[in-house]
C-alpha cells in the first residue's frame, strides 16, 4: 500500500499565491508548486490531484489531508456532481470545477484503488507536517516571483561567479532535487504493512 500525505497552502486566504505538497511515507519521495493565485480550497484540492497522479499503477494509494474540504470532495461529492453533469445537489454549478475535473480523472486514470482520509489538524504525522512545510514555502517562492523557477534556484551570491560548474548545473532544492535522486534509484513506494480491509472494504 502507498500512502501520502498532502497539503495546500494559502497565506492570503484567497486571491493570492497558493502551494501545495505531498509526502509519501516509507519511501519519503514528494513534490511540491503551487500559482501566482489561488484560494485555499484550490491548493488543498491540487495537492490531491498531484499526490494520485504521482502514483500509477495496481497498488492500493491511501491519501490523507487536513482538509476537510477536499477530502469529501474526492470521497463523496465527487461521484455525485459528475453523475449529475457537474452540478451540486442544489442544482448550483460545481466550485474550482476545472480542479474537481482533474481529480476525477487523476482517479478514474489508475488502475489501482484509491482512498481518502481526513488528518485532524497534523497532530501526530511528521509526514503531514512535513507536507504542511512544503507547501508553504511554495506558496512564499510564488509570491516573491519565484515559483516559476522550476526549483533551480540559486543564491543571489553565486550569481557573479564564473565558475562552469556552477553556469553548468546550479544544486536543485525541493521536489526537483528529490526527482532527480529519484532518478539515480528509485526506492520502494510502499507504505506501512496495514490490513487492506480497513481501508479498502
Amino acid at each position: 500500500m502507498i500512502i501520502v500525505s498532502t497539503d495546500g497552502s494559502s497565506p492570503a486566504g484567497t486571491g493570492g499565491a497558493i502551494g501545495w505538497a505531498w509526502v509519501a511515507h516509507g519511501s519519503g519521495r514528494f513534490d511540491s508548486g503551487g500559482a501566482a493565485d489561488g484560494s485555499a480550497q484550490v491548493a488543498d484540492l491540487t495537492a490531491l490531484c498531484h499526490a494520485v497522479e504521482a502514483h500509477p499503477g495496481d497498488e492500493p494509494l491511501f491519501v490523507e489531508s487536513g482538509s476537510q474540504y477536499a477530502i469529501r470532495c474526492a470521497a463523496e461529492w465527487l461521484p455525485d456532481w459528475k453523475a449529475q453533469g457537474w452540478r451540486t445537489a442544489s442544482g448550483a454549478a460545481v466550485q474550482h470545477l476545472e480542479t474537481v475535473q482533474r481529480l476525477d480523472r487523476a482517479i478514474t486514470a489508475r488502475s489501482g484503488p484509491v482512498r481518502f482520509r481526513w488528518a485532524r489538524g497534523h497532530v501526530d504525522s511528521p509526514f503531514s507536517e512535513r507536507a504542511r512545510e512544503l507547501a508553504g514555502l511554495a506558496a512564499d517562492d510564488w509570491a516573491a516571483g519565484r515559483g516559476d523557477l522550476d526549483g533551480a534556484l540559486l543564491d543571489e551570491s553565486l550569481l557573479d561567479v564564473e565558475s562552469e560548474e556552477v553556469r553548468r548545473e546550479p544544486e536543485p532544492v525541493g521536489a526537483r532535487a528529490a526527482r532527480r535522486e529519484e532518478s539515480r534509484t528509485t526506492p520502494p513506494t510502499s507504505g506501512p504493512d496495514w490490513e487492506l480491509g480497513t481501508l479498502f472494504d
